[in-house]
């Protein structure tokens, strides 16, 4: 009876050793899947405890709260086995959110142990990243998974870091000839940045505006009765070959252009272009000997501009712009 029990305790304790070296072994494995498991319930702060994600001040999205209005998480995942190799061990796990599956990599440290029995922790997990850019004028407003950052950072690309998933963004504009319409802006691996940019666009009623600021601007450019008119797309000479000076220009419009409105803002407006309009011009020209006058035209000519739209307190304004990009004036 004596030898029976020391041979099934020592078995005993040789299939304790065989499930702990198991374990041991299986370690990375457990970590990576509660990691995961924990992301796919929404359970973010518990999931950054597991990978040593520390949140600061400027965390907004790394919240049980936040993480909890993201859309595409982690629905399924699958865990490979350790890979040792260089002496660096890591583990596989590919992710489906949504439709779409990735690869993502965990390294892992050995913190001691015995001989075959290690024992592991998870290196520091780099958060993913998300990276966008609202470009619209000032005033606009906007929020991410519901929360408003203090800086409302326009013209310029803000990351933030984020847990896997599509955070929701809204729009306030100060103004009803433009917006941005409502969207998801998706995380990526850290190192592997993607910007989503975010352009204010023309309401119907703001393209009619901005056409409508186009015309008016051409049509005072008509009306002008000078040879080189400020800003306008047309010009004559305002003293002919042989002397004659020339004043009281009148302007026909023969044909309007067509024009062009980007219903999307960039570089400071709404862009405008058109296409070759015709115009010709009649004035009174002076002989400089004895100061005698005449009457004189042009043949019909074309020309055409392009420029862009803003809009201020007294609504649309168009500025047309030289082929260089300078504002002409």
């Amino acid at each position: 009876m004596g030898v029976t029990a020391v041979v099934l305790a020592t078995l005993a304790g040789a299939a304790m050793s065989v499930a702990t070296i198991g374990m041991a072994q299986e370690l990375p494995r457990t970590l990576v899947a509660r990691y995961l498991t924990a992301l796919e319930h929404g359970k973010a702060e518990q999931a950054m405890r597991i990978a040593g994600i520390h949140r600061s001040a400027g965390d907004i999205l790394l919240t049980d709260k936040v993480y909890a209005a993201a859309t595409h998480r982690i629905t399924s995942f699958t865990v490979g086995r350790p890979v040792t190799r260089s002496g660096r061990t890591t583990v596989e796990a590919v992710l489906t959110q949504g439709d779409q599956e990735q690869r993502r990599t965990f390294a892992f440290e050995r913190t001691g142990g015995l001989p075959g029995v290690p024992l592991w922790r998870m290196a520091k997990v780099a958060p993913d990243t998300v990276s966008f850019e609202v470009q619209a004028p000032d005033g606009m407003t906007y929020s991410i998974a519901g929360i408003r950052p203090a800086k409302q950072a326009l013209r310029t690309i803000v990351t933030l870091r984020a847990l896997p998933g599509s955070y929701p963004m809204s729009f306030t504009s100060p103004n009803a000839a433009y917006r941005i319409w409502d969207a998801d802006v998706a995380s990526r691996p850290s190192g592997r940045p993607q910007t989503t940019r975010f352009p204010a666009q023309l309401s119907s009623d703001g393209d009619t505006a901005a056409r409508a600021a186009v015309d008016a601007w051409l049509d005072a450019c008509v009306a002008t009765t000078v040879a080189d008119p400020a800003g306008c797309p047309f010009v004559v000479d305002d003293t002919t070959d042989d002397g004659y000076t020339v004043s009281g220009v009148h302007w026909t419009l023969d044909d309007r252009p067509l024009v062009a409105v980007d219903s999307s803002w960039a570089h400071g407006g709404w862009m405008v272009s058109s296409d070759r309009g015709s115009i010709e011009a009649s004035a009174t020209v002076t002989s400089p000997s004895d100061g005698s006058t005449g009457q004189a035209s042009t043949d019909p000519f074309e020309f055409e501009y392009f420029g862009f739209v803003t809009f201020g307190p007294g609504g649309a304004v168009f500025t047309p712009q030289l082929s260089d990009g300078s504002t002409q004036g």
